[in-house]
């Protein structure tokens, strides 16, 4: 019986590691329709255009004393409290919308998304929450 080596066992779990990303990768159709749902259910109100935060644009200095206002990247005043979205896993994402709609998850801002739910519910169809967390899964900042 022949003894698995540590280099073919590492080389056996990346290959497989590798193959499970490729297969639940969402496809771009599914990615485009995320899009317009994450801006039709106005989530960019609150997490940013694609999920990076409410930030400021720009370096600003006063013109009185010379010094920063703001920089840009800062959190908008009122915002700080808002998660920023993009890049985080899929699955995370839809389990921690689903644990808010739910009534699982009721800490921080949570309650503010249940401003949207009568939206997600009059509008939403089967698989569109699944949609924005994948369209937000693979934005990068």
């Amino acid at each position: 019986m022949k003894l698995i080596t540590r280099q073919s066992l590492l080389f056996f779990s990346a290959f497989i590691i590798s193959g499970a990303s490729t297969v639940f990768a969402a496809d771009e159709a599914t990615i485009q329709r995320g899009k317009q749902m994450y801006m039709s259910l106005t989530c960019f109100a609150c997490h940013g255009q694609e999920g990076k935060g409410m930030v400021r644009k720009r370096d600003r200095k006063s013109k009185k004393t010379g010094n920063w206002k703001y920089r840009k990247g800062d959190p908008m005043p009122g915002f700080e409290a808002y998660p920023k979205l993009a890049g985080q896993n899929s699955k995370y994402l839809y389990t921690q919308m689903m644990d808010i709609f739910e009534g699982r998850r009721n800490n921080g801002m949570s309650a503010a998304m249940l401003g949207i739910k009568i939206m997600i519910d009059s509008t939403a169809k089967e698989g569109d929450l699944q949609a924005v967390a994948d369209y937000l899964s693979q934005v990068r900042e």
